[in-house]
């Protein structure tokens, strides 16, 4: 067989491998390339306030001529629900509202300035808004949040209770300044990169699978919510994890996008599920 022959055959056995390959993946939805970029409406619409923003802008997503006003507040924790929020919206002909700023908790505690400017403008404009409901959420675990306290930096451990009183406080004033709100608390961390894992796993994604590990010590969403009258909680984890194990992939579609955060395009597909936690929809 000559040189050239051989360099045909190697050309043609790597193009099939792709073609092999490709259907696989692209199965996904979103595919395994796009998943960490999938973080849905809110963040492509720059809803999402980071660095020295102590505004949100109008961030208006669904009936924006409705009335029936409806506004997401919290951490990228909360914006992770914002799609399944958004298609329940264009539903129900509501008017959603995103409240959403990067690494900074929905809990009245001092983080840090800006984070805290942002917090008290966000909480000025609900409370002038009066909306029908307000769906409130944010990271609460081992890494979120330290606070301060006179001007020192406590650990993630003496932090807890000052962000349980500080999310009673705002649920608290969230109930009054709405018709209804309503929390929903943090889902487990994936212990390792489910992505990663499913690129080498992409035919057999059950084994991207694992088991929940979510300490209640750190919940501190859900401990404010349980001392917070007629704020019910609403607890994803039952809809992630069957049986003690979470699933990497649900009919193709990519649950996280990373360790922290669903994807955008799992949480529209779900969006049914919420309805029916948050009341609105009826239960099969």
């Amino acid at each position: 067989m000559s040189h050239r022959s051989r360099i045909g055959i190697a050309i043609l056995v790597a193009v099939s491998a792709l073609f092999v390959a490709a259907p696989t993946e692209a199965r996904f939805i979103p595919r395994l390339n796009q998943v960490k970029a999938d973080k849905g409406e809110i963040y492509r619409h720059g809803c999402m306030a980071g660095h020295d923003e102590v505004r949100s802008g109008p961030c208006r997503f669904g009936d924006l001529r409705s009335r029936r006003k409806v506004v997401l507040f919290g951490d990228s924790h909360a914006l992770q629900w914002g799609s399944g929020l958004i298609r329940l919206a264009k539903r129900k002909r509501w008017q959603v509202i995103a409240l959403t700023r990067a690494s900074c908790p929905a809990s009245l505690v001092d983080t840090d300035p800006i984070c805290d400017r942002w917090r008290r403008n966000s909480l000025r404009r609900i409370r002038r808004m009066r909306p029908r409901l307000v769906v409130v959420s944010s990271a609460a675990n081992d890494e979120a949040y330290k606070v301060y306290v006179d001007g020192w930096k406590l650990s993630r451990e003496e932090s807890q209770p000052y962000l349980v009183d500080g999310m009673v406080d705002v649920l608290r004033k969230l109930r009054r300044w709405s018709r209804r709100t309503v929390a929903i608390d943090d889902p487990a961390l994936t212990p390792f990169n489910v992505t990663m894992c499913l690129r080498a796993h992409s035919t057999r994604p059950g084994r991207c699978g694992f088991h929940p590990d979510r300490p209640r010590g750190w919940d501190y969403v859900r401990a404010a919510a349980m001392r917070v009258h007629r704020v019910p909680l609403i607890d994803p984890m039952p809809m992630l994890c069957r049986d003690d194990w979470c699933r990497a992939v649900e009919r193709d579609h990519l649950v996280y996008r990373s360790q922290g955060h669903l994807s955008a395009s799992f949480v529209r597909w779900k969006y049914r599920w919420l309805g029916r936690r948050l009341g609105v929809l009826p239960r099969p």
